[in-house]
């Protein structure tokens, strides 16, 4: 098992639809593999939010992540990510503490503010609180975990109040945030919070961030408290390379349709291209192929082995839904929480 002084392998729940698959299906194919991540040894398991597109089909992190502390009862529980402007900051805080609470201490809170679509039109408050209204919004989330928390500013203003329940025995939820931008690496260390790093950064990529992050957090004169910062992989189990290439080529063609089907902001250039060629496809494929635990169980070890060294994150969050197929999701969690991450675990010692 990972402690919090070790390596934390979880199981990254994107409730990916596809083809052939209802809305409920896809929802308990994700409760299936957060208990049998549980059963088989998984530290951690984490879910997302999307809105308004087929790819996630789970558009509240925070329910989603209620749901599954009560149907487990060991592994942690995070959000990857909660989109912070699109909500109140200061009601994610008390969502984060009554999760918290409920729990017994297993709740983690990750925020972002995700891409420039249409959500800020229809569910935060426009293109202005997506531009530019993360770093408030974090200020205003960490001050309510803490205590009372009031703001004056031109996106929010609201008198002090004290939100409830308030923090837990072990303190306020951790928090981590998403960062993908020398701006949001910087913003994280200057609030005191470890990254979210995620699947289009390649190992020196994540390595150069994380230095990046320790020099802000010199350079702002905090004291460096080993953040335990995280990265997504993607993850599957199987003897046969065939069908390796065949899944993830598979789940490559299902993100990027998924990337032509964001609606962008209409206040932003409109630079999402359609009918993106193969070679694209191939590319992410043979990428990810070559990099992350995807393969063999001693061939997975040694990609987690490899991706937690070079790296220098100590949480990793496995995206095991690659195959889409429940029968073979859940297989394939069963072989890497049984066959892999034992050996992935003695590799790092």
């Amino acid at each position: 098992m990972g402690t919090d002084d070790g390596v934390r392998f979880g199981a990254f729940v994107f409730t990916s639809q596809y083809a052939g698959q209802s809305p409920g299906e896809v929802l308990a194919r994700g409760v299936e593999v957060a208990q049998i991540a549980e059963q088989t040894g998984f530290d951690d398991v984490w879910v997302t939010e999307h809105h308004f597109m087929p790819f996630g089909v789970n558009p509240s992190g925070l329910t989603f992540a209620g749901y599954l502390l009560g149907r487990t009862e060991r592994v942690r529980v995070g959000t990857a990510v909660t989109v912070l402007p699109l909500h109140s900051p200061v009601h994610v805080a008390e969502q984060a503490a009554l999760l918290d609470h409920l729990s017994g201490g297993r709740f983690e809170l990750g925020v972002g503010r995700a891409q420039p679509v249409v959500d800020y039109e229809v569910l935060g408050r426009g293109v202005e609180y997506w531009k530019r209204g993360l770093p408030e919004a974090l200020d205003l989330t960490l001050a309510a975990l803490r205590g009372p928390v009031a703001a004056d500013s031109e996106l929010y203003r609201f008198r002090e109040v004290t939100p409830q329940p308030g923090p837990g025995a072990s303190g306020p939820v951790p928090v981590a945030l998403a960062a993908n931008s020398p701006a949001s690496v910087e913003l994280a260390a200057s609030r005191g919070v470890p990254m979210l790093l995620f699947f289009d950064k390649g190992i020196e990529d994540k390595a150069a961030m994380i230095a990046e992050h320790a020099r802000f957090v010199a350079k702002a004169g905090h004291a460096e408290t080993g953040h335990r910062h995280a990265m997504a992989l993607f993850a599957h189990v199987t003897e046969d390379e065939a069908e390796a290439r065949r899944v993830m080529r598979g789940a490559a063609g299902e993100f990027v349709r998924a990337s032509e089907q964001y609606q962008l902001l209409l206040d932003v250039p409109q630079r999402i291209v359609k009918d993106t060629p193969a070679e694209v496809i191939d590319g992410l494929t043979e990428s990810a192929l070559a990099t992350h635990p995807i393969g063999s169980p001693d061939t997975c070890a040694e990609r987690l082995a490899e991706q937690v060294r070079g790296s220098g994150c100590s949480r990793v969050l496995l995206q095991v839904e690659l195959a889409g197929d429940p029968e073979v999701v859940r297989t394939n969690v069963r072989r890497l929480g049984e066959e892999v991450l034992p050996k992935a675990r003695a590799l790092l010692g």
